[in-house]
């Protein structure tokens, strides 16, 4: 069962923070230089060795299938409202382009006002502020938690503004249409890789796992692969190694390195999102080390795919984030036409599968200019049929 998400005070932005922070800082804080270590419990419901392996495996089958369906069935009652206008808040961060790529054809498509305003994660105060001044009748934005806008966000909700949230973990509250991909749905994602990692090592995982601790979607990750290790496979371990955002691309890769030679048993290393890894496999090589160790993690982008192509990495979870947009305006429409969205919770969790072939990845890589899967086949046509769009 999964345990309260530990709460952490600073938060801005979560899975697919990815290349943006690919530079930085020569150093790491204290914090960074060893390992949590993170005890399991100790009884298991689930039997040992080898029905912990064809339970594990049972569930990587169904994960491997790609998704096929959107995740919204229940049309809006009545025809779609035109002249809505829609603030997209657009990030720094390369996931924010992923999330709002598809903006535009919405608007489009549904007759629609967009304004893209350009903020800092950080700080999208002023973005916010410009989307009230225009008279938007609904913001979305990616990443950016409330705290870090809150007398915006309490200036827009007092005009009746409301917002669709994507990747920062809020909890549903008046005025939030969506939370898509929240602690929940990233909770979710962990037990994902957590289960092929138990099938994959024959319930024999003695697994890392890379994180930034700052982010609560990225701690409800953790506790979702921890969770399903300790209930799932009893031979299994599971420690984390902390790190900070200006370590990616910089002391990631010693830091993973040195905590290997430390601990040999270590057989799996599994990363929160796909730039965590950047450049670990050059170090592991050089130091000796890659050849017992299987990588794998949740949220590929380019640089998962590459490295399963490669043959370094093992298997990756998807995350489409251009999909995510359609949901959002899927709420707004439910919204504005005073509709219940009555399947808000499970829609929240998006599309997912377990990529662990190559020949796949590199198709996903040679198909979109981002590298990335956006969402099931034809996921566009499909809302706007549900909608009664042409």
């Amino acid at each position: 069962m999964r345990k309260g998400t530990r709460r952490v005070t600073a938060a801005i932005f979560a899975l697919g923070l990815v290349a943006a922070a690919c530079g930085g800082d020569d150093s790491s804080s204290e914090e960074t230089s060893a390992p949590t270590e993170t005890e399991a419990p100790a009884t298991s419901d689930a039997p040992a060795g080898g029905d912990e392996v064809a339970a594990a495996e049972a569930i990587v089958a169904e994960l491997r299938t790609i998704p096929t369906d959107i995740t919204v069935t229940v049309a809006p009652s009545a025809a779609v409202p035109t002249g809505i206008k829609v603030a997209w808040l657009a990030c720094e961060l390369p996931s924010c382009t992923e999330v709002g790529e598809d903006w535009p054809a919405i608007a489009e498509a549904l007759g629609w006002e967009l304004k893209v305003i350009n903020v800092n994660s950080a700080t999208p105060g002023s973005g916010v502020q410009e989307a009230i001044d225009w008279g938007a009748n609904y913001i979305s934005i990616s990443g950016s938690p409330v705290a870090a806008f809150q007398e915006q966000y309490d200036a827009a909700t007092a005009a009746g503004i409301k917002f669709a949230f994507a990747y920062n973990g809020e909890s549903p509250a008046d005025g939030i249409l969506t939370s898509i991909s929240g602690n929940d749905a990233v909770y979710d994602a962990g037990t994902k890789i957590a289960n092929y990692m138990i099938a994959d090592s024959g319930a024999a995982a003695n697994v890392l796992m890379v994180n930034i601790q700052m982010f609560p979607v990225l701690v409800a990750e953790e506790e979702g692969i921890r969770d399903t290790l300790a209930a799932g496979c009893s031979a299994c371990t599971f420690d984390v190694l902390p790190v900070a955002i200006e370590d990616i691309g910089v002391n990631v890769p010693g830091l993973v390195a040195s905590y290997l030679q430390e601990n040999p048993e270590t057989n799996y290393v599994t990363y929160a999102f796909s730039a965590l890894p950047i450049g670990v496999t050059a170090a592991l090589e050089s130091a000796g080390l890659l050849g017992p160790i299987t990588q794998v993690g949740v949220d590929f982008d380019k640089t998962g795919l590459t490295e399963i192509v490669d043959g370094t990495h093992t298997a990756w979870t998807s995350n489409p984030k251009a999909y995510s947009a359609w949901l959002m305006a899927h709420a707004m429409i439910l919204d504005a036409l005073g509709d219940e969205f009555t399947e808000r919770a499970a829609a929240e969790v998006l599309p997912n599968f377990v990529l662990d072939d190559a020949a796949l990845a590199q198709e996903i890589i040679d198909s979109s200019e981002l590298s990335n899967w956006k969402g099931p086949e034809g996921y566009a046509g499909k809302f706007l049929a549900l909608w009664g769009v042409a």
